[in-house]
């Protein structure tokens, strides 16, 4: 049997033990996830990690966490996009802050969902932001201010905490490129 017909053959075992809804075949599914895994399995455990009980949903965000392959960023930022529930968001977005993989290129798009989210999706954006490296692009910094200054002149009555924490993505991004006059959007009510 050819390495791609085996390999396919295990990607189908793992399918169907998603199928079933108990912590064991989970665990078995992910670990052949891992061994024979490709990008194009993530949109399914995302809609696995809807559906399951908190156990279940910690061992998928764990899977996650420890995906390795850089051409995953971009499922990882289409189910976010997609996603309308918080709850499932920030199971990824935490997922995404455990990981090793590069989301710098995407800098303005989590300022964007951490003005646009609850206190702890900002707070997970931020620990995503703060784990990026740089050097950003200028027009990823620009984007990002502009978005925050949207945020500032826009936003309704809302906790100090996600305040707090939109002052420090705007600190962050301030400090990326000095030459940038982040001024603006640095709130001090």
């Amino acid at each position: 049997m050819s390495t791609v017909r085996k390999n396919q053959k295990k990607l189908t075992e793992a399918f169907e033990l998603l199928q079933k809804n108990d912590l064991n075949s989970l665990t078995a599914a992910l670990n052949i996830y891992k061994e024979h895994g490709q990008v194009t399995i993530l949109p399914e455990l995302f809609k696995v990690l809807e559906s399951r009980e908190r156990a279940q949903q910690q061992a998928i965000v764990g899977f996650l966490s420890d995906v390795k392959e850089t051409d995953a960023t971009a499922a990882f930022i289409n189910y976010l996009t997609e996603q309308t529930d918080a709850e499932n968001r920030k199971l990824v977005l935490s997922a995404i802050w455990n990981s090793k993989l590069p989301f710098d290129e995407h800098l303005p798009f989590f300022v964007m969902l951490a003005s646009q989210g609850d206190y702890l999706e900002a707070l997970d954006c931020l620990t995503i932001i703060e784990n990026m490296s740089g050097p950003f692009d200028e027009s990823q910094l620009l984007e990002s201010q502009l978005l925050l200054k949207e945020y500032i002149e826009e936003r309704a009555p809302q906790s100090d905490q996600k305040a707090q924490i939109m002052s420090e993505i705007a600190w962050f991004v301030k400090e990326q490129n000095e030459g940038i006059d982040a001024d603006l959007l640095i709130d001090n009510e």
